[in-house]
């Protein structure tokens, strides 16, 4: 098989970014066409940043919400068209972070699963991962990572464990609901590499 999506998932801090990068790295190593597709590309961030700030956009309005979704409209684009051109696809999260949030949080989570489902649908259609790996991490572990890794600063801790608490339980309802595969992230990158690693050489054929 040529053309795949690989998708990756997982709280802030649980490593998405970082083996997205690796997976990308070995495949294009074993000389296969590979694209990584993000969902803010960088070189726009300052456009959607300015867009929100414009507009002071809550993101927990419906406006933010249809927003972001007009931004997973042109990642899943770009992903088609890499399928199309026959190249294997990584991306650092996917359709289940949608469910995540709409489902706990803002203005669609008080709406039925049906609509959400078709808000979904606009944006990514019916295309799903060929392989998609949920990057399970405790939130003090992930919370550890942002702060003294990356140099994050948190003004409130315990709303931070709360709120990511919440999304780590969704995540792994929806992970198992969804078909995706739960790895542990709790432990050195190492071993989530090969994990992973071995789970793409499965589907990559």
């Amino acid at each position: 098989m040529n053309s795949l999506l690989i998708a990756v998932e997982g709280i802030d801090g649980s490593g998405k970014s970082t083996l997205v990068k690796y997976i990308e790295d070995e495949l294009k190593k074993e000389g296969r066409q590979v694209a990584r597709v993000a969902t803010r590309e960088m070189e726009k961030e300052p456009v959607f940043q300015a867009v929100v700030d414009s507009y002071s956009l809550d993101p927990h309005s419906p406006a933010y919400m249809f927003f972001f979704q007009l931004l997973h409209t042109h990642k899943a684009d770009r992903a088609r068209r890499a399928l199309e051109e026959g190249k294997i696809v990584v991306t650092d999260r996917w359709d289940l972070s949608f469910f995540v949030w709409h489902e706990n949080f803002g203005f669609f989570s008080k709406e039925s699963d049906d609509l959400r489902k078709g808000i979904s649908r606009l944006a990514f259609g019916d295309l799903k991962p060929d392989l998609g790996i949920y990057l399970d991490v405790s939130v003090d572990k992930a919370l550890d990572r942002r702060m003294f890794g990356r140099g994050d600063v948190i003004d409130d801790i315990e709303a931070e464990k709360r709120f990511y608490t919440t999304v780590v339980t969704a995540y792994k309802l929806l992970a198992e609901r969804h078909g995706w595969i739960t790895v542990d992230a709790n432990d050195g990158f190492e071993q989530v590499k090969k994990t992973a690693w071995k789970l793409v050489q499965e589907v990559v054929k």
